[in-house]
């Protein structure tokens, strides 16, 4: 038996001078022994709500990942769709400006919260 859930992370990309969002579809059997999942960037389609999309080539998706399922998203994310295009799976996220924060590494964390409350943080993001 094996538990499926997503991974959220959230880097800051100097080059481009954004958050980047990263999502990995990760399965972990009962024992603890889990694949080491790639991370895919996401990127930013609105924000107030939090939106996020990410394509990952279904090919890519472990054979036994599930993507609905009991807490297999943390606290605060939600998954609103799932589509599936050519040979890749959307999955469009919903993220509470809680959640955001608890993924932001703490360095970044003040940062963010300035850019929620100003209600500017898609221009901090990466996007389509």
């Amino acid at each position: 038996m094996t538990r499926s859930r997503f991974d959220f992370r959230i880097k800051f990309d100097a080059n481009r001078e954004v958050f980047v969002l990263t999502v990995a579809p990760e399965v972990t059997s009962l024992d603890g022994r889990g694949v080491n999942p790639k991370a895919y960037e996401a990127h930013a389609i609105c924000m107030s709500p939090n939106l996020f999309v990410v394509r990952i080539p279904d090919n890519e998706i472990p054979s036994d990942f599930v993507a609905f399922g009991d807490n297999n998203l943390p606290r605060g994310i939600e998954l609103i769709e799932l589509r599936f295009v050519g040979s890749k799976v959307c999955f469009t996220f919903q993220l509470s400006d809680e959640a955001l924060l608890h993924i932001t590494p703490t360095v970044y964390r003040a940062w963010m919260q300035a850019l929620l409350q100003a209600g500017v943080s898609i221009d901090a993001f990466a996007r389509q």
